[in-house]
């Protein structure tokens, strides 16, 4: 993910579906109304191959914890190698149509001669064992379609470092943005009334939609690790507020943190934020990943591992409405970092969806990219797809929406030019691509393009936040019920169809 400040973002979010642990991931589905027959994904990538680049020579690995089928017919001709790093045997032949089984597909349908790396994973260690594997065999590009809940985002955390480490050794580490924006809320610790953070005017956070299992997290900054925070998930009853249950601490990671995983009434449920009797200035974050909140902060949403520095993070584009997809998690991070690189289709023709799709598919973007410049550092690569991407946003780069929407036929003629001028070149180029792509070259491009239709209406935070108020009191009533693949001994979450 891009270094750069935050900017005024427009946003718009829905909320995640997980399992919860150590490496608690997120990533769910649009709440629109699915099609009967979700269209293919439109990334122009036919053109693409037909001339020829179809990421032939580039290894691509992808990391999930729900495992692959090695033997899909998809990919089962690209697989190289797959291993499982935890404590299942999902990995292998007739292993099912899992999550990591359909990012699979996703990544060789734009990029259909990669070598394939397939690796399952457990919680924080496992990943990082995951990780460093890929790395060792030589992957060119990485794909995290997963993500991990209860981290604050600063960068700071085990899972953001060993990403960061692979990076540093010119992997392309792609991963999700999540699909927490409906579900997060961030504040100080500073407005506190009897123990509790004040929202708006009351210390309730009220829940809506989901199922009749509650999975939430509260982490803080470390700057106050030594203080503790809490959440408490109250049931609306004829007699008052009754007490569901409380948080405990996570100790499974180094953050300071604490989970709330519980199964509940068909009922109005409530979460509050407990803390010290006085304001601390803690910066504390709700993520609700089973359930959209009613008090929301999209600006934020992000989730590890796609909040490391140097990571391409993925947020997801609605094709069927033609707009950002309103669970897409948004930028900036803890440490004042943009955020969000780029968007990316985010519905498969079999119907997944989430910021997972997109992941996957941008992963298959960049291999494209390094086929045609192998040496591409991943700051060059990101720069290809960030540059070559049609604005949908609030004009230029920003936390919500990135550079826009990926234009792989864009991002690769770019690369193949300046992989030209360095053929023709005396020496003056650097190789390496360091510089990143020309701006006279890509350009000239954009330029050679038929002419694009004007960016698509993506809604404001304040329709978010009207359109919230107007559903009080929030019962917990039936809107999108997620179905839950339940690993919360390890606390991961990924998309769905």
């Amino acid at each position: 993910m891009s270094t750069q400040s935050p900017r005024t973002v427009l946003v718009v979010a829905l909320v995640v579906f997980a399992l919860v642990a150590s490496l608690a991931g997120v990533a769910l589905p649009d709440s629109s109304p699915a099609p009967e027959a979700p269209p293919a994904p439109n990334d122009d990538v036919d053109s693409v191959h037909a001339d020829g680049v179809t990421g032939e020579n580039v290894t691509v690995a992808v990391l999930d914890p729900t495992g692959f089928d090695t033997a899909d017919a998809a990919y089962a001709d690209r697989v190289r190698a797959a291993r499982s790093f935890g404590d299942g045997d999902a990995v292998g032949p007739n292993a099912g149509a899992s999550h990591g089984t359909r990012s699979a597909r996703e990544v060789v349908d734009v990029a259909p001669d990669v070598d394939l790396y397939l690796a399952e994973f457990d919680g924080e260690r496992g990943y990082g064992r995951a990780m460093a594997w890929a790395v060792r065999e030589g992957a060119d590009v990485v794909v995290v379609p997963a993500a991990f809940h209860g981290k604050h985002g600063s960068g700071e955390s085990t899972v953001e470092n060993v990403t960061e480490r692979a990076v540093a050794r010119g992997v392309v580490v792609v991963a999700a943005a999540g699909n927490t924006a409906r579900g997060t809320y961030r504040d100080r610790y500073d407005r506190v009334r009897d123990g509790a953070l004040v929202v708006e005017d009351g210390a309730r956070n009220y829940l809506r939609g989901g199922g009749r299992v509650v999975r939430a997290w509260v982490s803080w900054d470390r700057a106050h690790a030594d203080e503790s925070y809490a959440l408490e998930l109250y049931r609306v009853t004829d007699d008052g507020p009754r007490l569901v249950a409380r948080s405990v601490p996570y100790d499974a990671d180094a953050e300071p943190n604490a989970r709330l995983n519980v199964r509940v009434e068909d009922d109005t449920h409530f979460l509050v934020v407990r803390g010290p009797n006085r304001p601390t200035g803690a910066s504390v974050r709700v993520t609700s990943v089973t359930h959209d909140l009613q008090h929301v902060t999209v600006r934020g949403s992000l989730v590890a591992p796609a909040t490391a520095e140097g990571v391409l993070a993925v947020g997801a584009w609605n094709p069927v409405r033609g707009r950002l997809a309103a669970y897409s998690a948004s930028g900036p991070t803890a440490d004042g970092r943009r955020g969000v690189d780029v968007l990316a289709t985010a519905r498969a023709e079999d119907g997944f969806h989430g910021s997972s799709v997109a992941a996957a598919r941008a992963g298959g973007v960049a291999a494209l990219v390094r086929a045609v410049r192998p040496n591409a550092s991943p700051a060059t690569v990101e720069s290809y797809l960030e540059s070559t991407a049609r604005d949908v946003g609030v004009e230029g780069l920003d936390a919500r929406t990135g550079g826009g929407r990926l234009r792989p036929e864009r991002a690769v003629s770019a690369a193949l030019r300046d992989a030209r001028n360095e053929t023709n070149a005396t020496g003056t180029t650097d190789a390496s691509g360091a510089d990143g792509p020309s701006a006279i070259v890509a350009q000239s491009v954009i330029d050679a393009q038929p002419a694009i239709d004007a960016p698509s209406v993506i809604d404001a935070p304040s329709v978010v936040d009207d359109a919230f108020a107007a559903r009080e009191p929030f019962a917990a009533r039936s809107a999108a019920v997620r179905p839950d693949y339940d690993h919360s001994r390890r606390g991961l979450s990924y998309d769905h169809n």
